[in-house]
Formats: C-alpha cells, sequence, structure tokens
C-alpha cells in the first residue's frame, strides 16, 4: 500500500463534492492511514505467500464461532458464549487432554493445599502391618 494512497483520499475528498462533514468525517481515516503506512506493505507480503488477514480471520471465525455457536436450536447468554469461546480453541487446537490434566492440578491445588503433607506424614499403623 504505497505512499500515493494518502494523497489519492485527500484528493478524492477535495475533488468528488462531499460536504464539510463528510470530509470532516475522512480526516481521522486519513490520519490513520498516516501513521500507520510504514506498516502496510502487502505487495510484500503476498510476494512472500502470507495471507491477507480479512480472509482468514473470517474463515476462523467462521470455524471457531458460528460453528459451534449456530446451530439449530441453540441459545446462548452474553456470559455463556465467551466462556465457551476458550474451550473450542482449545479443543480445535488439539489440546484437550494437555488442558485437562493442567485445570484438574490447579483445582486440586486450590481445592487441597495441603495434600503435600498427608504424603508426607508417617503413619505408623501402616507400619505395623
Amino acid at each position: 500500500m504505497g505512499a500515493a494512497l494518502i494523497p489519492w483520499l485527500i484528493d478524492q475528498a477535495a475533488s468528488s463534492g462531499l460536504t464539510t462533514a463528510q470530509r470532516q468525517r475522512l480526516e481521522p481515516i486519513s490520519q490513520y492511514f498516516q501513521h500507520h503506512r510504514e506498516r502496510w506493505h502487502y505487495d510484500q507480503y503476498l510476494a512472500a505467500g502470507y495471507p491477507i488477514a480479512s480472509g482468514v480471520i473470517a474463515g476462523a471465525c467462521r470455524h471457531v464461532i458460528k460453528d459451534r455457536l449456530e446451530r439449530t436450536g441453540m441459545h446462548w447468554t452474553v456470559s455463556g458464549a465467551p466462556a465457551l469461546l476458550p474451550l473450542r480453541c482449545v479443543a480445535l487446537n488439539g489440546d484437550w487432554e494437555a488442558f485437562m490434566k493442567h485445570y484438574i492440578d490447579q483445582e486440586a491445588k486450590r481445592l487441597y493445599p495441603h495434600a503435600h503433607l498427608v504424603e508426607q506424614a508417617e503413619w505408623p499403623l501402616l507400619k505395623a502391618a
């Protein structure tokens, strides 16, 4: 995205007969492009084989979110849907078993903070048997 974009936007705004209010709305957009111009090298990204994110992001959103949350008959609360999505990502990444092991370990530490004391204790009745 060359340096020509910003002057082109300014030129288009001036020559297209936009109202003052419309031109004022374009000003922050123009400033955004000006401020971030060093980040946009789409020609180089495409030449290197990198995907341009909009299609990739849309596909990921459909796969992760829509395919799970918009099934027939499903209803989600505002707090329920965001709580489910991280778990869906863990499952889709194939990390479910590792996640569950970590979760169970953390819950055991939270619920039984002194369990290590039981493991260290001597049990005289067990020795006599």
